[in-house]
């Protein structure tokens, strides 16, 4: 499945939870976390994942290796870290990428998870907008390093391949992950959001956030297993994804916490100046 087809499903996941909620009341005034304008966000978030299903498509184009390109690889020319990959067993390839796309698509799916709370689900429009912004934002990361950076993948390498299991499009685009990266934005995006809502704090907070580490951890361990990546491609997409997961809301956090701060002008005859009010 590609990942344009991955984030709509779970566009389609977090509709089916959220819409039978939608003209729920409560008596209690609800705050919200974060400023989102899902006119523009929503519009522009799915806009730029349906523009990423064609840049994916271009992507293994350019990423096109010949035989003559092979032939040129040494696997005795990779750093010392990322060469052991190189050697890895192509008979666990097809079973490892299946592995990697089934934690992937779980990570992809998991915030939909947050519908389950009550209170949170009363701004599914605004964390969807959001959401769909955070994989936008990801994936032009994503883009702009596979693109601009031509890394041959690990299988390229492998001796135990012929030169012709090795070539053909989509082989030199390694750096970076963009399977991990996808996953770290999904599962950080969760638990930051949760975290937000609940203002969870301290060693709580950080036990959540290494619980969303593990699924993208599993993406990575299976894309190096199918030859896919080497372990710094991993270890960067991972690194990519958490940031966008976790700064976006953030983002969107201060901005609302701006749209509650207040001025007004004060004067008596003593001093003039500026009362500043934070609403909470």
């Amino acid at each position: 499945m590609s990942s344009f087809m991955k984030l709509t499903l779970s566009v389609l996941l977090f509709l089916s939870v959220c819409v039978p909620s939608f003209g729920q009341k409560d008596s209690v005034e609800h705050q919200k976390i974060y400023f989102v304008k899902p006119k523009i966000e929503l519009t522009a978030g799915v806009g730029l994942t349906v523009a990423s299903f064609f840049g994916f498509r271009q992507l293994d184009k350019v990423a096109h290796l010949s035989k003559e390109d092979i032939l040129k690889l040494n696997p005795n020319d990779l750093n010392s870290f990322d060469r052991p990959i190189a050697f890895t067993n192509p008979a666990n390839f097809p079973s490892a990428e299946k592995s990697s796309d089934l934690f992937l698509n779980i990570s992809i799916i998991s915030p939909a998870l947050l519908m389950l709370d009550k209170n949170i689900r009363k701004d599914w429009v605004d964390l969807l907008s959001m959401y769909m912004m955070t994989h936008a934002v990801d994936n032009a990361l994503y883009f702009g390093a596979a693109y601009s950076i031509r890394r041959p993948r690990p299988l390229t390498y492998n001796p135990n391949l012929t030169a012709e299991e090795k070539m053909g499009d989509g082989r030199s685009n390694s750096f970076f992950s963009g399977h991990v990266s996808f996953s770290s934005t999904a599962t950080f995006f969760l638990a930051k959001v949760y975290t937000d809502y609940h203002q969870i704090k301290g060693l709580k907070r950080i036990g959540l956030f290494t619980l969303a580490a593990i699924p993208p951890a599993l993406v990575g361990y299976y894309r190096t297993e199918a030859g896919k990546h080497f372990k710094s491609d991993v270890i960067t997409g991972f690194v990519s994804g958490a940031i966008c997961g976790i700064l976006v809301p953030e983002f969107h956090k201060r901005l609302q916490q701006k749209k509650n701060l207040t001025f007004q002008p004060i004067y008596s005859p003593q001093f003039g100046g500026v009362a500043a009010t934070l609403a909470f």
